[in-house]
């Protein structure tokens, strides 16, 4: 009986911090919580009128999603990363991923062609849906699978790592919705380098790819701070 009493509690605190992630991811998405902004848990809990541990767990949560940031000294702020993190990210991103790109062309079966299609699929019904998180998460698993395919497990770990940290620009990406076509056309022209079977064709698109995201990126935050003057 103790241990279904347990069970119960455990469900029952899994699902509060579910509805409190939710709440704080939504509010990011909206606006109400700004970039760089920082969060309270007190406030926060009396404000959802909830527990500060459900806080903690949904703010944890929401950190490895890319949502939120936890600095050295405990505080927790809405993601936003600098220029210079951005910059650093993504020129090593290009060059990783370009190499990766182009060992993925030369050694993936026709198979695994086949399954990139499906995952190109499905981010072309997140652009046309017009949903930044949809199109984050296709996206992540598209630039995945292209490391995977390149069969370099060292490979495949840094840029998997680099990509976790990646995710706190999840927010700055989410402002600037005209960016989704064309990102979606340069994925189009990444997913025709590999029907040509051509490895630098295939390297070449996805460092610009990665370039443009990296602008547009920036831009979004400067745009956030000409809103703060």
């Amino acid at each position: 009986m103790l241990d279904h009493g347990t069970s119960r509690a455990e469900k029952r605190f899994q699902s509060l911090t579910r509805e409190i992630l939710e709440e704080l991811r939504g509010a990011i998405l909206a606006g109400k919580l700004a970039p760089g902004e920082r969060l309270f848990e007190a406030k926060l809990a009396a404000s959802l009128k909830v527990g500060a541990v459900a806080v903690r767990e949904a703010l944890r949560a929401l950190e490895a999603k890319g949502y939120v940031t936890f600095r050295a000294d405990d505080e927790v702020v809405v993601s936003k990363p600098s220029r210079e993190e951005i910059a650093a990210d993504y020129a090593i991103a290009g060059a990783l991923e370009g190499l990766a790109a182009r060992l993925a062309v030369e050694r993936a079966t026709a198979e695994e062609i086949a399954h990139l299609r499906e995952l190109h699929r499905a981010l072309k019904e997140a652009c046309q849906k017009r949903d930044g998180t949809l199109y984050f998460e296709a996206n992540n698993r598209f630039h995945r699978f292209i490391a995977e395919l390149a069969r370099n497990e060292r490979l495949y770990r840094m840029i998997d790592r680099l990509r976790q940290g990646m995710q706190k620009t999840r927010v700055l990406a989410l402002r600037a919705p005209q960016r989704l076509e064309y990102s979606m056309r340069e994925h189009d022209q990444i997913l025709d380098a590999f029907l040509k079977k051509n490895p630098a064709l295939a390297e070449s698109t996805l460092v610009r790819h990665l370039n443009n995201q990296m602008e547009s990126l920036e831009k979004a935050l400067e745009t956030i701070k000409g809103e703060k003057r």
